[in-house]
């Protein structure tokens, strides 16, 4: 099978630190930052993956992420809620489309949007 690493243009390698591995708990897998040279780092999240970039070209600010089935979504969404990030307090919604679902969508420092989605069992 085939794997989609979405890449995601960041402007500020801190903020991207605090947003995506202090605040939403992805861990760098590896991290291209040599002295002078825009910043190209992997992370994860269980199954997902995502580069960011700080190299101009790479990909346009404002992208949309869908991760679907993403399981026990509800834990999650408390778990960030009780962190206290003062830029983000995201809720849970239940798509229009899916009454048997939940979504979580988070907006990191660089207009980039991760929606997160879990179908509800039973």
């Amino acid at each position: 099978m085939s794997i989609t690493k979405p890449i995601l243009r960041i402007f500020d390698y801190d903020k991207a630190i605090e947003f995506y591995i202090t605040w939403l708990g992805f861990k760098t897998d590896w991290e291209h930052k040599p002295e002078g040279v825009p910043v190209y780092i992997q992370i994860s999240l269980r199954d997902v993956v995502l580069y960011l970039s700080e190299h101009h070209g790479d990909a346009s600010p404002g992208s949309h992420v869908a991760i679907d089935d993403f399981t026990e979504l509800r834990d999650y969404h408390a778990h960030l809620i009780a962190k206290k990030y003062k830029y983000n307090r995201p809720g849970l919604e239940v798509p229009e489309w899916n009454d048997k679902a939940i979504m979580m969508t988070v907006h990191d420092p660089f207009g980039n949007r991760l929606t997160f989605s879990e179908e509800l069992k039973g």
